[in-house]
């Protein structure tokens, strides 16, 4: 779901780097509410993951690749603060390091996976489970599997108004990506909160084992990795020749 250089004009990506730098600042004042010491360990093993997962493609067969964004996994666990100063980093370290999206489109990738995924599932799961300590149960899961499919499909509308070209390829592709991302975070969920003690915070008791064996697994997974285009980039494509 990176957009790349070239995906915008340049009005729109001055827009959106301004709005992303605002967002971003916000975090540091939210942190001070949402995170302790204690969790950090944590939240890097679990944004650890996400970026290692995010460069795994899984073919679809219809054409195009998708990946796990991973921002409503964090905004569950650890609160949407949290969860945008991590994808803000991932984001970084992919457009520095992969050449995976630009520098000129990082705040408008930042908006769709960083601002705008975490705080939709962040506030849809605490509407429909509260202040519940996570665990595991199948509301808690049914809530979880919701938030998620609906952080993709409210980026996905960020994103189209972006681009200014709503289509029903990127619908359709949207819905694709949001299953893959529900399927994935909930084992996640379900895998690292059941492994650990119910009686400790959930960012204290976020299972490292799991998710260090996750993160050799997702390594393992990464040659392997669909050459296809990305779901955004088969659209952005197809629109593209359509035009022509």
């Amino acid at each position: 779901m990176h957009l790349i250089q070239g995906s915008l004009d340049s009005s729109t990506t001055l827009l959106t780097s301004g709005a992303g730098v605002i967002a971003l600042s916000s975090v540091f004042y939210g942190l001070r509410r949402q995170l302790s010491v204690k969790q950090i360990p944590s939240l890097l093993a679990l944004s650890c993951l996400i970026f290692l997962a995010q460069m795994v493609n899984y073919p679809t067969g219809l054409g195009f690749s998708i990946h796990l964004v991973g921002a409503s996994l964090l905004a569950i666990l650890f609160g949407p603060f949290a969860a945008m100063l991590s994808m803000a980093s991932i984001l970084i370290l992919q457009a520095g390091f992969l050449g995976d999206g630009s520098y000129a489109t990082l705040g408008a990738n930042f908006l769709n996976m960083g601002v705008v995924a975490p705080w939709v599932a962040y506030g849809l799961f605490r509407l429909m489970q509260g202040r519940r300590f996570p665990q595991m149960d199948a509301g808690q899961l049914v809530a979880l599997a919701i938030a998620s499919f609906a952080s993709i499909m409210a980026a996905s509308l960020s994103l189209n108004l972006m681009l200014g070209s709503p289509t029903m390829g990127m619908f359709f592709t949207s819905i694709i990506w949001g299953l893959l991302e529900t399927l994935i975070a909930v084992a996640v969920f379900a895998l690292c909160v059941r492994s650990e003690n119910r009686q400790l915070s959930v960012a204290s008791r976020l299972a490292f084992r799991p998710v260090a064996l996750m993160c050799i697994l997702t390594l393992c997974l990464v040659p392997f990795s669909s050459h296809q285009p990305d779901g955004l980039e088969h659209v952005l494509e197809m629109s593209q020749t359509s035009v022509e």
